[in-house]
Parts: structure tokens; C-alpha cells; sequence
């Protein structure tokens, strides 16, 4: 049945309208209207008009002094038929999510929310280019250019660093959509915005070195150096153990061998605890030394001790479990996978010196540190992780708030995953400890995933912006749905047909939820400028207080160095 469009009926002709009133906007009449949608009458022609309508565009409707904005979400005819001789009478849903009014001194300015709801038969326009600027346009706040919206590709889509980098941010996506490139340009801009930022990526498929050509100190299995001596209990045992939970006695054996052979190496003198150049305190008493404590030790002690332990009558440990790891220290320290961890041939403490270049300190022209996975044992990357993300946290805070670090991490999913018995703990409650408190101290997380179904729900709620790109999972775009929340639920609907490196953009660093195209990273390295570190000396000096933080023993002397 054919709606009629004669001048007496409530629904006007925007073809008659445009005759009567000259206007060139105006696209249709309201016919419908709940709380948050609404339904538009309007007719399409096969030569003209039609291209107004589009799903995921926006349109105005006149309210008094307001034009309320709504996103297209669902187009039919009336009578479910098209006729290429006549025009066609179309109904289109609309989702409203907001209305424009003009300031004192008539520069558009965008509500989110519905003050007042308008009659039916109100008109509706196609929105202005000035009011679509307003949407998208940050109040107080200096927004900064990452793509284009995909509505009108002549107006910027920014995001407010600021709100980006303190409070987390999510890239999820399928694969081959252009989570990379566009996590670089993310990066890219942050860096450029924010003079103390030091970038940490965990990169499992070592993707980000050609986005980072000058910008960034690339670390790989033959590069890398993070002694083992570094790793908290926890986190050693998951390497010496294979990833198998092993029994009491060995969890007590191995935290005992530990202990006692950091103990030894302290109390020998022959470590460079006392004689570093970084140090004036003296070391550690090895009473009050555990084994997290970040101080050096000697595989060859641990393997002496176990040794006396086997040779004693009155035995503590079971012999089978003390000649296991024996045998397992001894293989993992002579494995040439592991000569990150086992690599030097005398120990010493540079616990400073490695965390001066992970996290650069100073950056010296690099702030960004790619961290290559791909070449490393694959029974040592959960650790390894873990040891980065809790560096991170420890060193933004008791740097107080001297540097800003952020890390971003890739395949989040393998680290943080939503089974809780899939997990590594101590990965899980380091990067956690990031997301939750991590904005208090200076250090952000990125969290950049293609199965945002099976990360971890408390992480991923915990980034206060998203950008989702290309997904056809249904429970991964329900992760996105319950997001992005129910004023733009509309929005979702796209994402199994958007482009590449287009994504759908929400949350606290965006001033609206919009549809946007990142651009292109490589422009973005051609302009971009670093600022150098104010005093490269400050660093070292900002050095010896973490060194000391991290093994307890900073004091009001230490506070001086």
C-alpha cells in the first residue's frame, strides 16, 4: 500500500517541500518516535535524493531551538517493493543519540542525551556540515588528529591524548583488519604529545619494528638481556618447572635454594651491590633477603647447595625431587634458547643497567622498546611478561611520576584470558594491577586483541576507550555491544562489513562514538617530533632511588644520592 504524499497529508514531500520552501536539507517528516529511536517518512527517487540516506550516517530533526542528531541504523520502503519509475516512499530508523544548540554567538555546540522530545511530523535535515564538526569536537579540551570520519572524510577525527594515555585504551579486531598500523599511529601521536612517555610493546609476531624505524630499540631472543635474577619466585619456577604446578616439597626446596644462594652472594662481598657506582648504602642484610628480592645470585651456588643438601644423612627434600632440579637448573643454564637469562658467563649486578635500556632511561632520541617474542621459548613468555609488566608498574611508581610508561600489549588474550585456570598468575595480576591502578602512578596499558570474547572482562572494562575494527565473532561484538552501551548499540552493527583500518571509536578519549578511517602511519612518521630528555643526567641520578625502592632498602640517605 503506497503512502500518499498530497499536500493535506502529515507526511510532506521533501521534493514538495524544497519546491515551496526552497530549502536544499530538508529529507523527510518524523512519523514515529520512542525513547530512544525514531521512524522517518521520507521519499527516495532513483535519480536524486536517495544518496542522503546511507546506514550509519547522521541526520538532524528540528526541535525548537535544537536539532536533535541521530544515526541511521535501518532503511526500507513502505511497502517492501522499488519502483524505478516513480519515487519510492522509504521508512528509516533512526537512533538518537543527542542534540545540537546554538551558543550566544551561534557556533553549534553537541548535548549527548535528549532534553525534549519533538512532535510528530517535525522535520528532518540532512546535518550541516558546521554541527557535524561540533559532535566530533572536543569542549576544553585539545584534540588531537588521528584519521577522518568515514561520514564526511573532509572532517578530522581526534582523540584527546590525555584521556587516551591515563586512562587505557583497547584495539580489538579481526586479523588483517590494521590493528598494527593503527595501534602505531596511536603511539605515534601519544609520543608526540607527551614528552615523558616511554612505550613498552609486547610483540609475539614482531610486526612493530618497520613501524618504529628511528623511534624505538628493538629487543629479540639474541638482543635481549633480563637476568634471571630478576624474576620473582613465581615466575622462575613456572620456567624451571616447565609450567607444571609442582608439588610442596619442590616449591620449598627451589624457594630455599634461592634464597640461601642470593644470601651467600650478598654476604660474600664479590657482587657489585657495594661496589656499584650507582650505589652508596650498603647492601641488603641477607637476613631480611626473600626470594623476590631483586638481587644477583649464582646458578652454580643454588647448584652447590643442593648438592650438600643430597650429601646430608637427615634429608629435608625428597632425593628425587632435589636431583630433578638439579638436572633442570643445569640444562636451562647451559640451553642456548635461554641465554637472555643464563647468558653471562660471570654474574654481576646490573639490575640498572637493564632497566635503563628496557625502559629507556634516557630515551636518547628511542622511547619506544619493542619487545620480539616470536624467537624466545615459548615455556618463558608468560613470565617474561609478567617481569615487564611488573617492571613497568614498579618503575612509574617509585620514579614518582618523573616518567610516564605505557604498555602495550598484543594477543592480550594469551596473557590475560577470560579462564582464569588458563592463566599464569603472576602475568594476570601484574598487568591487573596496571589496569586498575596503574593511572595513579604514570603507567598505562593497551590492550590490543583479536578474541576480545576470552580476554580477561575486569581488564578490558578497565580501558575507558575502544576502537573496534573489522569483527565477525558474535560473541566478540557482544563484548563491544555491552560496551559501547545502549545510545549507540546501532553503531555495532557494522562491524562485520567496515574496512580496513576503519573502526568504531567510543569511550573517554572521544568526544562522541564515531565511524572513522586511521590514517596513515607512515605520514604521521615523516612528521613527527620528539622532545629530547631535558637532562640526560637525571635519569641516572632517578636510577639509584628505583634500584633502591625495588630491594627495599631506600632510606632518607638514599633519598640524597
Amino acid at each position: 500500500m503506497r503512502v500518499d504524499l498530497s499536500p493535506t497529508h502529515s507526511v510532506i514531500s521533501p521534493l514538495h517541500e524544497r519546491r515551496e520552501h526552497g530549502g536544499d536539507r530538508i529529507l523527510g517528516r518524523l512519523v514515529s518516535l520512542t525513547g530512544a529511536e525514531g521512524i522517518i517518512a521520507c521519499e527516495l527517487s532513483p535519480n536524486e535524493f536517495g544518496e542522503h540516506w546511507s546506514v550509519g550516517h547522521l541526520i538532524s530533526i528540528i526541535h525548537q531551538q535544537a536539532r536533535l542528531v541521530g544515526v541511521v541504523c535501518e532503511l526500507s520502503t513502505a511497502d517492501r517493493r522499488w519502483s524505478d519509475g516513480e519515487p519510492n516512499i522509504a521508512h528509516v530508523k533512526v537512533e538518537l543519540n543527542g542534540e545540537i544548540v546554538d551558543d550566544d554567538d551561534g557556533s553549534p555546540r553537541f548535548y549527548r542525551g535528549i532534553r525534549a522530545y519533538p512532535a510528530l511530523g517535525a522535520v528532518v535535515h540532512r546535518i550541516r556540515a558546521e554541527d557535524l564538526k561540533a559532535i566530533y569536537a572536543f569542549r576544553g579540551v585539545d584534540g588531537v588528529e588521528i584519521g577522518k570520519l568515514t561520514q564526511n572524510p573532509t572532517i578530522s577525527a581526534a582523540v584527546s591524548v590525555e584521556e587516551l594515555v591515563t586512562r587505557h585504551f583497547a584495539v580489538i579486531g579481526s586479523t588483517g583488519v590494521g590493528k598494527t598500523t593503527a595501534v602505531s599511529m596511536l603511539i605515534k601521536k601519544c609520543l608526540s604529545h607527551r614528552p615523558k612517555l616511554r612505550t613498552l610493546i609486547i610483540d609475539p609476531h614482531n610486526e612493530y619494528a618497520r613501524h618504529f624505524p628511528k623511534e624505538s630499540v628493538v629487543l629479540t631472543s639474541e638482543n635481549l638481556e633480563l637476568p634471571y635474577w630478576m624474576f620473582r619466585f613465581e615466575e622462575i619456577a613456572d620456567i624451571i618447572y616447565s609450567g607444571r604446578k609442582p608439588n610442596s616439597d619442590e616449591v620449598d626446596a627451589l624457594y630455599d635454594a634461592i634464597r640461601t644462594a642470593k644470601a651467600q652472594f650478598v654476604a660474600s662481598g664479590a657482587s657489585m651491590i657495594a661496589a656499584s657506582p650507582l650505589r652508596r648504602a650498603q647492601p641488603a642484610d641477607s637476613g631480611s633477603i626473600s626470594a623476590d628480592t631483586p638481587v644477583p645470585y649464582r646458578i652454580a651456588d643454588m647448584v652447590h647447595i643442593i648438592d650438600e643438601w643430597l650429601g646430608k644423612l637427615d634429608q629435608r627434600y625428597p632425593r628425587s625431587d632435589l636431583r630433578a632440579l638439579k638436572y633442570r637448573l643445569e640444562t636451562l643454564s647451559r640451553d642456548p634458547r635461554f641465554k637472555f637469562m643464563f647468558g653471562r658467563v660471570v654474574v654481576e649486578d646490573n639490575l640498572a643497567k637493564v632497566i635503563a635500556r628496557i625502559f629507556r632511561l634516557p630515551k636518547a632520541g628511542q622511547p619506544v622498546t619493542i619487545v620480539q617474542l616470536a624467537g624466545l621459548p615459548n615455556e618463558v613468555v608468560n613470565s617474561l611478561v609478567s617481569v615487564l609488566a611488573r617492571m613497568a608498574f614498579e618503575i612509574a611508581l617509585w620514579s614518582d611520576g618523573a616518567y610516564e610508561i605505557a604498555v602495550v600489549c598484543e594477543e592480550a588474550h594469551r596473557y590475560i584470558p577470560t579462564d582464569q585456570s588458563q592463566a599464569f598468575g603472576p602475568t594476570r595480576t601484574a598487568i591487573g594491577r596496571i589496569a586498575k591502578e596503574g593511572r595513579k602512578y604514570g603507567v598505562s596499558l593497551g590492550i590490543v586483541t583479536q578474541r576480545p570474547s576470552e580476554l580477561d572482562a575486569t581488564v578490558l572494562s578497565q580501558c575507558s576507550t575502544m576502537f573496534a575494527m573489522r569483527l565477525s565473532n558474535e560473541q566478540d561484538k557482544a563484548i563491544v555491544r555491552s560496551a559501547v552501551g545502549v545510545s549507540s548499540a546501532s553503531t555495532i552493527a557494522f562491524l562485520s562489513s567496515i574496512a580496513d583500518r576503519e573502526a568504531i571509536a567510543f569511550g573517554e578519549a572521544i568526544a562522541t562514538p564515531m565511524r572513522m578511517k586511521f590514517a596513515d602511519y607512515r605520514e604521521e612518521s615523516a612528521r613527527l617530533s620528539l622532545t629530547p630528555d631535558p637532562d640526560p643526567n637525571l635519569a641516572h641520578l632517578d636510577l639509584r632511588k628505583i634500584v633502591c625502592r625495588l630491594r627495599g632498602e631506600y632510606s632518607p640517605e638514599t633519598a640524597a644520592l
